[in-house]
């Protein structure tokens, strides 16, 4: 078969077995035709090679520039297929800078309804989602998606590949219902369209088991998720970055379903694998790491955890820069560790920078934002400023209290640290009011965030002289009392 008559869903399945024959043609070739160099990136982007890819696409925009000039169709093709090897390698900030650029020649040279402008735009949406910019992102991903069903229908590809954008961007807004409806209605597409063991099907079902996962639907996603590696593993190859993908979303179901060993012996595996290919500082390998460092705040060690952690937020800052999301989130995370380690002094500045930048990224209600700002609190608390923590608390209550759940442990376990700093602050009544309840429902919740917030609020009781309070807590939580010797 020609490379260029192989259609663009298949680079995946004949990127893997033609990869070995494109690597001997351009061994030593100095001189090849841009058009024969674009398929060539097309194979490695296919077979996850992306680095390969993106320095043969750049080299593509460079010839085709001169020789077309910048406004050709094809010039144009090449800078949006670059565009995608950026996004392929997560150097989100370069692929925005070009997409916007694609787009405003596309807009005039082809018009706004053209296919191709289409394709940027969505690809444009999904670039903002990286970068944290959310409003773009749905902005932008809604309207692609609205032009691509009139011009190209529901079917097509490129409206497929624009509804899972704009379904990723819901889930970060954590509109999960919407998200369910996206992707299962993408799954039954893929599935009559490519067959159930196509590439781009499976990871639309690894798409959909998250999706379970993330509503507590914990055995419809494990079960979709070892059906979806499995296949991965049988068309793509354990080494793929896309059956990667699925093995660390599969480690992610066991750890909710509290599978630990399970899950970290994926993690190792998924880490290893990626530092081999993609190289210890690829920002998928640090994603690897950051999963290996979850699990050990799971099973209480929390010093190993911090080691990774921090790790983890040198290299992002290296990598990705300090106000890119995943370093953010980073931040948080290790700020989160000091704490359950008691180390107060070290997380408030951590922090409180986290909080400031994911306020400024994903605004004052998002629940990262609330989730650090609940971190931050436990802080102030721990370094005996009671009156900010409990003013903190206050906020995130109000904000949680109007969209989570009455069984969310985010909500709870603010009640809970909020009942303890009413007590250091004399006033029992709400403190009672708040915790009774609240405790009750944490009842069985082994995370380490619930058993920390137990032991402050058990702290609280033995200053308040109620002695018979503290060591109730004791006997439901007995885990709670590592943290009171921290």
């Amino acid at each position: 078969m020609f490379i260029s008559c192989i259609p663009q869903h298949n680079t995946a399945l004949h990127g893997l077995r033609t990869v070995p024959h494109v690597d001997a043609l351009l061994h030593g070739e100095t001189q090849i035709f841009p058009d024969f160099l674009a398929q060539y990136a097309r194979i490695y982007q296919g077979a996850g090679q992306y680095a390969k890819a993106e320095k043969l696409m750049a080299l593509v925009v460079e010839k085709h520039s001169k020789l077309l000039g910048i406004n050709h169709q094809d010039t144009l093709r090449a800078m949006a297929a670059l565009a995608e090897t950026y996004i392929f390698q997560q150097q989100f900030e370069k692929a925005q800078t070009l997409l916007v650029r694609v787009l405003e020649i596309q807009t005039q040279v082809l018009g706004c309804d053209h296919p191709e402008t289409l394709d940027s735009m969505s690809n444009l949406a999904a670039t903002y989602h990286q970068l944290g910019q959310f409003e773009n992102a749905i902005q932008v991903g809604t309207l692609a998606l609205e032009k691509h069903e009139q011009i190209l229908g529901e079917n097509h590809p490129s409206t497929l590949a624009t509804m899972s954008n704009l379904a990723y961007a819901y889930s970060e807004l954590e509109q999960t219902e919407e998200v369910l409806k996206l992707y299962t209605f993408l799954l039954e597409r893929y599935k009559q369209g490519l067959g159930e063991d196509h590439p781009i099907t499976l990871m639309s079902g690894n798409n959909l088991s998250f999706t379970y996962m993330q509503m507590g639907r914990l055995e419809e996603a494990n079960k979709l998720q070892v059906s979806v590696v499995e296949k991965q593993i049988h068309v793509l190859g354990k080494d793929h970055p896309s059956t990667l993908t699925g093995m660390a979303n599969q480690a992610l179901i066991y750890r909710s379903l509290g599978n630990f060993g399970e899950a970290q012996k994926l993690n190792v595996c998924v880490f290893e694998k990626r530092s081999q290919l993609l190289g210890k500082d690829h920002p998928q390998t640090l994603i690897s790491m950051n999963n290996m460092a979850d699990i050990c705040i799971d099973i209480g060690q929390v010093e190993e955890a911090l080691q990774l952690g921090m790790l983890v937020l040198e290299k992002r800052k290296q990598v990705l820069g300090n106000d890119h999301l995943s370093t953010v989130s980073s931040m948080g995370k290790v700020g989160a560790m000091y704490n359950l380690l008691g180390q107060y002094g070290d997380a408030l500045k951590l922090n409180i920078l986290t909080v400031e930048k994911q306020q400024h990224i994903w605004g004052d209600v998002h629940p990262h934002t609330l989730k650090s700002m609940a971190n931050l609190a436990i802080t102030y608390g721990g370094l005996g400023k009671f009156e900010e923590a409990k003013e903190l608390q206050v906020s995130v209550l109000d904000k949680l209290g109007k969209t989570a759940r009455e069984d969310d442990p985010n909500l709870l376990r603010s009640r809970v640290h909020l009942a303890a700093m009413y007590h250091h602050l004399g006033n029992v009544e709400e403190a009672n009011r708040l915790a009774l309840p609240a405790q009750q429902k944490l009842i069985g919740d082994h995370d380490q965030l619930t058993l920390l917030v137990i032991s402050i609020l058990t702290a609280a009781y033995r200053t308040a002289g109620k002695v018979k309070e503290a060591e109730a807590l004791d006997k439901v939580f007995p885990n709670s009392t590592l943290f009171q010797s921290r």
